[in-house]
């Protein structure tokens, strides 16, 4: 390659850099509005499923308390991080199944904060929540949902 040859194809690569950089952070301001709804719920930890695609997790959540009383979580090619349904919710995150072992502690969510508040060993610990459009996370989800 020719040295002007090397710098219109350099060119072009920081362009397309550039686009997919703005594209990206498009969907993730679109995504916060999103999360921004105003749900928030308080249930008991149920049980823990586990994906293979680096902690993917779903967890089920009874005895639901919520300000909805049902929410979908489908966006076409994305999906909220929580379900609401018949008293009972999952939500959809990152964690390894070894950081859960007690079935029965609390959980809270809260969207508007993006926020996850597990209790293990009796202590809480804060999770960010976000939609995910992951193709393996969201077939997971649809294999495995209960809701």
């Amino acid at each position: 390659m020719k040295p002007p040859k090397i710098v219109f194809a350099f060119i072009i690569w920081l362009l397309l850099i550039f686009i997919w950089y703005k594209t990206g952070r498009s969907r993730k301001t679109e995504d916060d509005k999103l999360l921004k709804n105003n749900i928030e719920f308080t249930g008991t930890l149920k049980s823990v499923k586990v994906s293979q695609n680096h902690c993917f997790a779903i967890i089920s959540i009874d005895n639901v308390k919520s300000n909805v009383a049902s929410f979908n979580p489908d966006l076409k090619d994305r999906y909220f991080p929580y379900a609401i349904k018949n008293g009972r919710a999952e939500i959809y995150t990152l964690l390894c199944e070894g950081k859960i072992k007690e079935i029965g502690s609390d959980v809270k969510l809260n969207s508007n904060q993006r926020k996850l508040i597990l209790e293990i060993d009796h202590k809480p610990y804060e999770f960010e929540i976000w939609i995910t459009s992951e193709r393996p996370n969201i077939q997971f989800i649809k294999e495995n949902t209960t809701l």
